[in-house]
């Protein structure tokens, strides 16, 4: 009788430790995914502003998202299930998607597109690429080259539906940080070449520290063509 009892007691417990396993927390990454394939498939360009590795609540069925105040600007991310809940997230809309070929005639704008999903972190490969005509974009908006893409890293998913831009990439480093470069002092008209040692990433035109191997003086220069750091006195 003790026993039967004790099996009355404990089924409704692994019950309900069932239910909770079989629920996931929900991440900033996956609210990301979500909420960029939504909007993608509703022809908009989105950079959801929510961290991805923030944990929000658990939940065991596919998240829905819906346009907040009328539009797309913001989105209601809703879990129904096994509890209702819901958060706002700005979706920080781009504009502008791929048009469907019928569309397209007299369009001679071409930009990078993912043939398939990839997360953050990914490397993209130049199978990974094609190009497919767009309406008429910024041209720092878009990439028009594949060998432009093919190497860098994502830094969140993206779906085929929306060309490749700046934003979704880690930034390609003309001079990375510990690396040995040239230096180009320019002193009262005298012009010295040495090298050194950056003590900072940067592009090309951006200023960064550098310490000079010789002196061991740290240095400000500007990153120019080929990586050279140009110091002026």
């Amino acid at each position: 009788m003790i026993q039967l009892l004790l099996i009355l007691i404990m089924v409704p417990f692994a019950l309900i430790a069932q239910e909770q396993a079989a629920a996931r927390v929900v991440t900033g990454q996956e609210v990301q995914d979500v909420v960029i394939e939504r909007l993608a498939n509703a022809g908009e360009v989105s950079a959801p502003n929510v961290m991805p590795e923030k944990k929000f609540y658990a939940c065991d069925a596919p998240l829905e998202v819906e346009p907040a105040f009328g539009g797309w600007r913001s989105v209601t991310v809703r879990c129904p299930s096994p509890v209702t809940w819901s958060i706002l997230v700005r979706a920080q809309v781009q504009g502008a998607i791929a048009l469907i070929p019928e569309a397209s005639q007299g369009y001679t704008t071409q930009a990078v597109f993912l043939r398939r999903p990839l997360r953050g972190g990914d490397r993209i490969q130049v199978e990974d690429l094609e190009l497919r005509p767009i309406a008429p974009l910024s041209s720092s908006s878009v990439y028009n080259a594949l060998e432009d893409v093919v190497g860098r890293v994502l830094v969140q998913s993206l779906s085929p539906r929306v060309p490749v831009m700046p934003r979704h990439l880690e930034r390609d480093w003309a001079v990375d940080l510990g690396d040995v470069v040239s230096l180009r002092v320019v002193r009262g008209g005298t012009e010295i070449e040495t090298f050194g040692v950056a003590l900072e990433s940067g592009q090309i035109g951006d200023k960064i520290r550098i310490e000079n191997r010789s002196s061991g003086r740290e240095l400000i220069g500007h990153i120019g063509p080929g990586g050279i750091i140009q110091v002026l006195f």
